[in-house]
């Protein structure tokens, strides 16, 4: 499942945020999205977890003080059906 990341600084390290999303799951990767205001970028972490895991993960770290800045979390919906 993926992770949306916001209140993250624009210079964000992407090695550090897959390690400290690492402690959570296997991270399949980190992708900065910078459309719009590129002062306030948004971060998809995908984690190699299932649906009710990565809503767990979302709700302990959302809200949570990292480098200085408060982070906000949420889960990506996948789009179409898993059929």
């Amino acid at each position: 499942m993926k992770l949306i990341l916001s209140g993250l600084s624009p210079e964000e390290d992407l090695a550090n945020l897959a390690k400290h999303m690492s402690h959570f799951g296997p991270v399949r990767g980190v992708q900065p999205v910078r459309e719009g205001d590129p002062q306030r970028p948004w971060f998809i972490v995908d984690l190699d977890l299932p649906h009710g895991a990565a809503v767990a993960v979302a709700r302990r770290i959302d809200g949570i003080y990292f480098n200085g800045r408060f982070l906000h979390a949420s889960v990506m919906l996948p789009i179409g059906s898993d059929k």
